[in-house]
């Protein structure tokens, strides 16, 4: 495993089942180790006929293609979600494939940075000094009703639209992508999971597992886990830990990063001391009105004036 001359800087494993009450798996996993740090991709498809599968498994191998040829950077990490979205929303063209989609949670250490983009309601954890913070934002309904607060946590947990995504790759022709960025610390422990997992096991259970057991193991029970509380989802983990030693190679994108110890969401931009995001929404289909108002408008304009001057003209000539 790539590292110091001494010992290795990152320990991971990443597992994936489908659960109890699923016949296939449309989730999606990924991990390289790379001497500066590595990559990690959890993804979750949705679409029926096979198109789930295909969906996640076309982000995976097309995003850890795009970056494990990249340098590290969080214009870099955009790039490849827009490609995995734009080959995914093509794919979805078919008849056959509508309604093909898939989240999709990466981890990119460029130590002592780590970079994390996200779409959907698959998440990305921190485990520190024995506190566990979740790093994403779920894109999903009842993720959206809690933060304005209409709906507690647990209600949430339970609301029977809670699998209800908002944002997908592949839903729309223009990703709309989540940034974060954070220094890591020795000892730190990423979590990148599907909703097969979060959705059943509690914080302090993902937070115990991962604090008492190397990432092999780790991976392996927390799935078991998750399958004795029912498995009513497909399952997917993947555990990064951070070794004792993390080098000290500051990069010009990771500036920003030092303000502070804890995550920093990405703004878009081009102010030098911003990191430059580019982050885009789905475009929407002008309305009938918006595109033909103004003509409408014009003409409506034009035949009043002449009929105003018309009436004028046969006013002047009347006897």
């Amino acid at each position: 495993m790539p590292g110091s001359e001494s010992l290795p800087m990152v320990y991971a494993a990443a597992l994936t089942d489908p659960g109890r009450k699923r016949a296939l798996n449309e989730d999606a996993v990924a991990q390289c180790v790379m001497p500066y740090g590595g990559i990690f991709i959890v993804a979750d498809g949705m679409g029926g006929h096979r198109t789930g599968e295909v969906a996640s498994q076309m982000a995976v191998s097309r995003i850890m293609e795009m970056l494990r040829r990249s340098e590290p950077s969080p214009q870099g990490l955009l790039e490849a979600y827009e490609a995995a979205n734009e080959a995914i929303y093509l794919a979805g063209q078919k008849p056959e494939s509508r309604g093909m989609g898939t989240t999709c949670t990466t981890l990119w250490l460029d130590l002592p940075y780590a970079l994390i983009a996200h779409v959907g309601d698959s998440r990305a954890y921190l485990l520190r000094d024995g506190e566990l913070t979740q790093l994403t934002q779920d894109h999903s309904w009842v993720a959206d009703r809690v933060r304005q607060g209409l709906l507690t946590e647990e209600e949430a947990r339970n609301h029977r639209w809670r699998n209800v995504i908002t944002n997908a790759l592949g839903s729309f022709p223009a990703a709309r992508v989540d940034l974060v960025g954070l220094k890591v610390r020795p000892g730190d422990v990423f979590l990148l999971c599907s909703d097969g997992l979060s959705g059943v096991l509690e914080d302090r259970v993902l937070a115990e597992m991962i604090l008492t057991h190397p990432p092999e193991p780790a991976v392996a029970k927390l799935i078991r886990l998750a399958n004795d509380w029912g498995g009513p989802d497909n399952i997917s983990a993947v555990v990064v830990t951070i070794g004792s030693q993390v080098p000290e190679n500051p990069r010009p994108y990771a500036l920003p990063l030092e303000a502070g110890a804890g995550p920093v969401r990405l703004q878009s931009g081009n102010d030098p001391e911003v990191l430059a995001t580019q982050v885009t929404g789905p475009t929407p289909r002008p309305s009938f009105w918006q595109r033909w108002g103004n003509l409408i408008l014009l003409l409506l304009w034009f035949a009043l004036l002449g009929f105003v001057l018309f009436n004028q003209f046969g006013s002047s000539h009347t006897p």
